[in-house]
């Protein structure tokens, strides 16, 4: 790419006289002092905490009783702490969810703390939680539900001046706030004070979210808004841990009808966007995804919680590629985080250490193709924003080499640009000198805030980075290199109908496992070969080998589906069969030749023996939102004939962000022979399709 040589201009005369520091413009649009200081944190906390970690449900409907919220041992401190030592620098707390219970005694509604047990009613959760942040450093900020289940009003006007002084009360009360979360979960099925029916809303027009956060921005300047559509910070489009790349802090939102203003649920989004090149606005990514399946806590994930291993990829897949981390870790029932993410965070926290406990670019030698006065080569080695190194405007192929003072061997290097200035860079490779000569290592695109990139372990003492495509004269203020942290990955464990379960480590590695849930350790078996549940269960490993122990894996093994037979299910479309063929790669769908059968839509499965089912599984798609149910019902017999009422029925609660594995806890054990799921309603389309069903037996 030939650059457009813009942005240098002469401070004073004498325009290239040596030690004359020239002024360098910025390429619009470039973030604002909110915006840099948001960009500058890299990782901050969610903290999903409400009346569902008392219910069990990632959505509450907004019926749920006051008196349900009364955590035994909440620890604002405990739970501050612990982020900090993980190495967040800000919490953001889910202040209202969709049910619309309020965490603080607002004057809103009688919907909140003020109605429960907890502290006889006197709590204050938001309180509790801001204050612990600034005990210990961190920033806080909040999360407000614009749907509310609960509230009579939801769909009227009304409900705007109820919600704008909801958002006041959080924006008064309760100190600095560093960011206002919104999403686009906006309008369905709810209590609404008891009418229990279903509202929609125009979502682009019913906030009218303008209004609202210029109220916002005016008692909280330096807060950051985050939604789909910024205006300060823009979700990702997934909820699976990783921004796409290049991941450009430009953004330009492309409504999904013509015509009409992007907001909040508006815009269309695939998975892991990558921003607009050249966008019209600066609205960087933020990544945010839980520690566990769910956002709010349950107690059958516990043997779920991310790996330490796992939340490094994270890092790299967010922070790594420009956007910011947020990562929700949600307290259980006590009000205190969880005994398994707390030590899932330690050992993250552990790995960040060794990653960054040596700099191999410290102490090296910078020198350019270029400079321009006064933003030297020797800029790039102090990991400072405010100093940088900038091309001359006439170098059409800059680049900035380091000498290492010794050879040293890495396989991390990182990059950022002064962002204040744009982001100016478009294409670029990494070169290491090997034999004498420089030979490709790594390349990339889009740099911006930061950009890390891995590449194969080398031993050099000299680094080059050649900026290939530019949109302004580039400037880089970082170049680091660094050594990933060496680890054991965690055994991945798999199983097929027959209940036989396999268990995968790297070369060498032995793996000790349990089947009653218990942890992995010495006395635990060796894993030679296969062997089978017949019951199902659950299933822990870990790998040992060359000094080092690996964390443990944790598979929910579900009932064998060998003798399952289909009765009565759509057969005009894919073979009902492959709904538990143990592939959630190929799909039971009601997609006919001649067209979409829609739901609702039900298979009925002879198990071949009767089984005590505690809990169904239900895997949706992950390719795509069309067909996957996200209302269900479930139903057994003893002889396939008479079902009765439904054993449990209910939604499946932000399926369409969150595609994981859905799991329905019966309230009491069933025994029965035969089965029957429903699919009632699907997100898109006019079909239904099931992955996979299994249930768990007691």
């Amino acid at each position: 790419m030939v650059p457009a040589l813009l942005g240098v201009c002469v401070l004073a005369a004498g325009m290239g006289t040596a030690g004359a520091k020239e002024r360098v413009a910025p390429l619009l649009p470039v973030p604002s002092a909110a915006q840099l200081a948001w960009h500058d944190m890299e990782m901050y906390a969610f903290v999903h905490f409400t009346i569902n970690t008392f219910t069990g449900k990632e959505w509450g409907y907004g019926d749920e009783k006051p008196e349900l919220f009364n955590p035994s041992d909440f620890d604002a401190d405990d739970l501050v702490r612990t982020l900090a030592d993980a190495g967040f620098k800000g919490v953001v707390l889910t202040c209202k969810h969709h049910d619309g219970f309020c965490l603080w005694p607002t004057k809103t509604t009688r919907h909140s703390v003020a109605s429960s047990p907890w502290k006889n009613g006197k709590g204050d959760v938001v309180k509790d939680v801001s204050r612990a942040c600034k005990k210990y450093g961190l920033k806080f900020g909040v999360y407000l539900s614009p749907w509310d289940r609960n509230a009579s009003s939801y769909g009227t006007p009304e409900y705007i001046g109820m919600y704008r002084r909801q958002l006041k009360e959080l924006a008064t009360g309760y100190g600095p706030l560093f960011l206002a979360w919104f999403d686009g979960a906006n309008g369905g099925d709810g209590y609404y004070g008891g009418a229990r029916e279903k509202r929609s809303i125009d979502r682009s027009t019913y906030y009218r979210w303008k209004t609202t956060w210029s109220e916002l921005k005016k008692l909280q300047p330096n807060a950051v808004i985050f939604s789909d559509v910024g205006p300060d910070v823009r979700w990702v489009g997934n909820e699976s841990g990783y921004a796409g790349y290049p991941c450009w802090a430009t953004y330009t939102p492309v409504p999904l009808q013509a015509g009409t203003e992007p907001a909040p649920g508006t815009v269309r989004y695939q998975l892991g966007v990558e921003g607009t090149v050249d966008g019209k606005y600066w609205i960087p990514a933020e990544v945010d995804v839980s520690i566990r399946p769910g956002w709010f806590w349950h107690d059958h994930e516990n043997a779920r919680v991310r790996t330490p291993e796992n939340l490094l990829e994270l890092y790299f897949n967010s922070v790594g590629r420009g956007a910011n981390l947020n990562l929700n870790v949600p307290p259980d029932r006590s009000g205190r985080i969880h005994e398994e993410d707390k030590k899932s965070l330690a050992g993250f926290r552990a790995l960040l250490n060794e990653l960054y406990s040596r700099n191999f670019a410290e102490g090296a030698e910078a020198s350019a193709s270029s400079t321009l006065n006064g933003y030297g080569a020797r800029h790039v080695l102090d990991r400072k924003r405010t100093t940088y190194w900038i091309a001359s405007k006439g170098d059409r192929n800059p680049s900035l080499t380091l000498k290492l003072p010794d050879s040293a061997t890495f396989d991390v290097i990182r990059l950022a640009e002064p962002i204040q200035l744009g982001q100016r860079v478009r294409k670029f490779r990494v070169e290491v000198c090997e034999n004498g000569r420089f030979v490709p290592w790594a390349e990339g695109s889009s740099i911006g805030a930061r950009v890390m990139l891995k590449g194969r372990p080398v031993t050099t003492d000299e680094v080059r980075v050649v900026l290939e495509g530019f949109k302004a004269v580039p400037a880089l203020c970082e170049v680091s290199l660094w050594k990933y942290p060496g680890f054991l990955n965690a055994p991945s464990v798999s199983y097929d109908r027959d209940g036989r379960v396999t268990l995968t480590a790297a070369a060498g590695a032995v793996i000790r496992y349990t089947m009653d849930g218990t942890e992995p350790g010495p006395q635990s078996p060796v894993y030679e070969k296969p062997f089978v549940l017949s019951g199902g269960g659950t299933v822990k490993a870990a790998s040992e080998g060359n000094g080092r122990k690996s964390s443990v894996t944790a598979r929910v093994v579900p009932v064998p589906s060998r003798d399952w037979k289909v009765i009565g299910g759509e057969r005009a479309a894919s073979a009902p069969e492959l709904a538990f063929d143990g592939d959630s790669g190929t799909l039971w769908h009601t997609h006919a030749p001649q067209g979409e059968i829609a739901p609702p839509q039900a298979l009925d499965i002879d198990m071949g023996r009767a089984v005590n089912v505690a809990a169904v599984l239900y895997a949706p798609r992950a390719d795509s939102a069309k067909g996957t149910i996200d209302q269900y019902a479930v139903y057994f017999s003893e002889d396939g004939r008479e079902w009765g009422a439904p054993a449990a029925e209910g939604e499946f609660s932000n399926i369409r962000a969150n595609p994981v594995l859905q799991r329905i806890d019966l309230k009491t054990p069933v025994k029965a022979r035969y089965l029957r799921f429903v699919g009632r309603r699907v997100l898109e389309g006019s079909h239904v399709v099931i992955a996979e069903l299994g249930v768990l037996e007691k």
